[in-house]
């Protein structure tokens, strides 16, 4: 039960940086409100839906969190140099 609580967090984390890439005129209090919402979702498809559907979920999820850490900084940095 940890472990899918786990993935389940990563995974609302990942969903909601993708989606204010998208909606950037929401507020902070929508985002907040949304959390909890996401997260209640991810549980029930955890629970309901093939195996198949969690891992597409963490996958995106993953590949969004790393989008941001990883290539945004290595961008910003060769910026920063020219």
């Amino acid at each position: 039960m940890i472990e899918e609580a786990l993935y389940i967090a990563f995974c609302v984390v990942g969903i909601i940086q993708y989606l204010k890439g998208i909606c950037k005129e929401l507020s902070t209090k929508t985002w907040a409100i949304l959390q909890p919402a996401i997260a209640l979702v991810l549980a029930l498809s955890w629970a309901e839906l093939p195996y198949w559907v969690s891992v597409g979920v963490l996958a995106f999820a993953m590949s969004q969190i790393g989008y941001e850490t990883i290539i945004q900084a290595i961008k910003k940095k060769l910026e920063d140099k020219t």
